[in-house]
């Protein structure tokens, strides 16, 4: 997914005692962690109508030209906060095994997941939206919230980076060439920082959704979740043995054999590490925007913790997909819609 990058404010603060002096530009940083939250304004029931089986199959990646030629700045650091979930998981115990995937192997050369139907890819699916150019899709992740419905992915997936939002979001988690088993969930309220909602900064490329629940119930309780972790500590952490998934329609640079329009999801597995953006080395392109960094996921149970989401790489033949560290950030993002 190509993404623009654009510096924020640095933060700057002194203590002493039981007294913080925090500049002016602390305050406009925080101010861009904060978020803008939008609502569903369609009648009920137009967005399921809407999103017809061929609409569905039609629906390309979520593309942006403008990427980045040169590494990124690395950001300032955020305030010290620390906030973290488990991954607890809705489905009955039964059926928390996963495939044994080579996952302590690194690689770059994505490969298809196969375990559907099984932790973790039942928790992920395609996110599909509508922009005024047409209809498109990313990649999304149901995560730990009181609400058993809350889905995560990147900014640029809900927001179009200039106060705009996308419509008729709707998840359809485990997609599988088309087949979407447990069938789909709508979005009724989504929340974005205000530092990508308004400026594009790629810093505070995320998003969370509050889905609504369906015939079947609440997604979580359908599917199970990831858990996350969220602060300043996880955001600045280094991480090993992290898959990174996506309904990737392209890598980079390009090679035969990748599903023309994201039908499969995809997978590495490396390393990820900071300062400033996270970052990780896998080709995956359109379509894996959003898709979950996931840590500490033992195959015998198939859920980890979220620590990232795929937000931009740089140039066409970028080695390497960037992730906004999810820091105060993440934290106000998820609160915003996670009771909803």
């Amino acid at each position: 997914m190509f993404r623009r990058f654009r510096p924020v404010s640095a933060v700057l603060a002194a203590a002493c005692c039981t007294v913080a002096l925090v500049s002016p530009v602390a305050s406009a940083a925080a101010a861009a962690s904060d978020v803008a939250v939008g609502v569903a304004i369609e009648p009920f029931g137009s967005v399921d109508a809407y999103w017809t089986d061929a609409r569905m199959q039609q629906a390309t990646a979520l593309v942006d030209e403008s990427s980045p030629t040169t590494q990124p700045t690395t950001p300032p650091s955020e305030p010290q906060v620390s906030e973290s979930a488990d991954g607890d998981a809705g489905p009955p115990a039964d059926t928390l095994s996963t495939m044994s995937a080579d996952a302590l192997t690194y690689f770059r050369l994505s490969k298809v997941w196969a375990g559907h139907g099984k932790l973790p890819a039942r928790t992920i699916g395609k996110l599909f939206l509508t922009k005024p150019e047409g209809d498109r899709y990313c990649t999304a992740t149901v995560i730990s919230s009181s609400n058993h419905n809350t889905i995560w992915t990147a900014g640029h997936c809900v927001s179009n980076g200039h106060k705009g939002w996308y419509k008729n979001f709707k998840f359809a988690p485990d997609f599988n060439n088309g087949s979407r088993p447990y069938g789909t969930w709508t979005a009724k309220a989504w929340a974005v920082p205000n530092g990508y909602h308004d400026g594009s900064d790629n810093y505070y490329d995320m998003a969370a959704l509050a889905l609504s629940s369906n015939s079947r119930g609440k997604v979580g309780d359908v599917v199970g979740w990831q858990g996350y972790k969220f602060g300043a500590t996880p955001a600045t952490a280094s991480y090993g043995d992290v898959r990174a998934f996506g309904y990737a329609e392209n890598t980079h640079p390009s090679r035969s054999g990748i599903s023309p329009n994201g039908g499969d999801l995809r997978f590495c597995v490396g390393s990820s590490s900071v300062p400033g953006y996270r970052v990780i080395s896998c080709d995956m392109g359109s379509g894996a925007s959003g898709g979950p960094w996931i840590h500490d996921m033992p195959s015998s149970r198939g859920w980890g913790y979220l620590i990232g989401n795929q937000s931009f790489h740089i140039g066409n033949g970028g080695q390497d997909i960037y992730s906004p560290p999810l820091g105060q950030a993440a934290i106000n993002t998820r609160a915003a819609v996670h009771t909803k």
